[in-house]
């Protein structure tokens, strides 16, 4: 049944549907990245290298909001399956570069694919104003989360 277009949802049914939409969108990458053998935080990191290189082990740790500590266990595990490798950095000796393997690129182009598999089927046939809102809100409540958030432990 349609929902009244008057009838105003308040701050917990938002909430409430942001739930169930993170659980689907959990799943389906969850299912499409266990094939080839990557949990979530692997495939994140996996992204986060391949859109901003060079990435030294502190910038992902940035970019994923986590600590050094957590992102040098999980540069071991990547390493460890062949995803990526690190690289001296040219000017900081004691940095490493995070760069993907051949390997990483081929896993990494997957979960792309993937992702823009699972962006046409759920946002296929979605009005491009409304899609620009949600794009809005998502963005603003990202940035309000961010600055609530605590910073991770170095």
């Amino acid at each position: 049944m349609p929902e009244d277009p008057d009838h105003h949802h308040d701050a917990d049914a938002a909430l409430g549907r942001a739930y169930v939409l993170t659980e689907h969108l959990s799943m389906s990458l969850q299912s499409g990245t266990r094939d080839f053998g990557l949990t979530t935080a692997r495939t994140r990191a996996l992204q986060c290298v391949l859109e901003n290189p060079p990435m030294t082990q502190r910038d992902l740790a940035g970019a994923l909001r986590c600590s050094t500590r957590q992102v040098t266990a999980l540069v071991d595990a990547l390493e460890k399956s062949g995803h990526v490798r690190r690289d001296p950095h040219p000017t900081d000796r004691r940095a490493h570069i995070v760069a993907l393997t051949e390997r990483g690129h081929r896993d990494a182009d997957r979960v792309r694919h993937l992702r823009a598999s699972t962006a046409q089927r759920l946002f296929d046939g979605v009005d491009p104003h409304d899609l620009d809102a949600f794009v809005r809100v998502a963005d603003t409540l990202i940035a309000r989360s961010d600055r609530v958030r605590p910073r991770p432990e170095e």
